[in-house]
């Protein structure tokens, strides 16, 4: 196979869009709308098989600015893996993650990945190990509802300017485990959040959240100083709610009695070594 192994390369036009047609070949997304809005992260490192000008196997390796334990470090979180089909079964995503791993050794303290239930086979032959996966949560107390929280739309570009500028100057979420890359909170914005993203003008705070049922999902807290969740809940609470979810640690809001259960569905795994043992992974550090 006369293949390029090519790394490093989204200053070629070229090579970008290829890997572009590529993820949305494999993965089903476009990342189009992410890169047009200025949010494509250089941090995103692509390792990529090339045959010609198409791409037909990638990794990417994305080094994440992370708190943990309240001490600013480094973590990488593997993704969009995948290889076309006519060119798999032939090692090709084991080369580039040990291309990718080896790249990054000595840039960070952890690594850990979320996997499609027919790839895990493959990252437990490349050394990950499964690790549970928690979610907080408490019951509502009973608290008066008050206005003031406004839905905002990445769609409109006054609305996505005020998003960044939260994204840019927020506060750790967690000591415990806080991810702080503002591009991939911008991309959460721009896909997966996209219609549950709040700003409370009196707290000066972003929230997202929506509702299944009677349960509150808290998804993040964006603000450059931290409100209790005695403050927030006010402004999102409805007489029907009952309980709240929370998708990172919640040590920094407050919460007295907190609960605890496991996360099923993610397929969290780690390389050994990753510095936490219990871990609630924020959502929005998901890549």
């Amino acid at each position: 196979m006369d293949l390029d192994l090519r790394t490093q390369y989204w200053d070629d036009r070229e090579a970008r869009n290829a890997f572009k047609k590529f993820i949305l070949d494999i993965h089903g997304l476009d990342f189009s709308v992410w890169e047009s809005q200025g949010f494509w992260d250089d941090r995103y490192t692509p390792f990529s098989l090339f045959n010609g000008s198409e791409v037909i196997s990638s990794v990417c390796v994305y080094l994440l600015d992370a708190i943990i334990q309240g001490e600013s470090t480094r973590l990488v979180q593997i993704s969009g893996v995948g290889t076309h089909e006519k060119w798999r079964r032939k090692g090709l995503s084991r080369q580039l993650t040990d291309e990718g791993l080896k790249w990054a050794h000595n840039k960070h303290e952890g690594v850990f990945l979320f996997a499609d239930d027919e790839a895990i086979p493959y990252y437990q032959k490349c050394g990950f190990k499964p690790i549970e996966e928690y979610l907080e949560h408490i019951k509502i107390p009973s608290v008066l509802a008050k206005p003031g929280c406004i839905p905002l739309d990445p769609d409109n570009q006054e609305d996505l300017a005020l998003i960044y500028s939260y994204a840019q100057s927020r506060t750790p979420i967690s000591n415990i485990f806080s991810i702080m890359n503002a591009k991939l909170l911008m991309f959460h914005v721009l896909y997966t959040m996209k219609n549950n993203i709040y700003e409370i003008p009196d707290l000066n705070c972003l929230i997202f959240y929506k509702r299944d049922n009677n349960c509150l999902n808290i998804f993040d807290i964006v603000s450059e100083r931290m409100p209790s969740f005695e403050q927030l809940l006010p402004y999102i609470v409805r007489d029907t709610d009952q309980t709240v979810e929370f998708h990172f640690h919640t040590d920094k809001l407050g919460i007295e009695q907190i609960e605890t259960k496991a996360l099923a569905g993610n397929n969290t795994f780690v390389k050994m070594g990753f510095p936490l043992t219990r871990p609630v992974f924020p959502y929005t550090s998901r890549a």
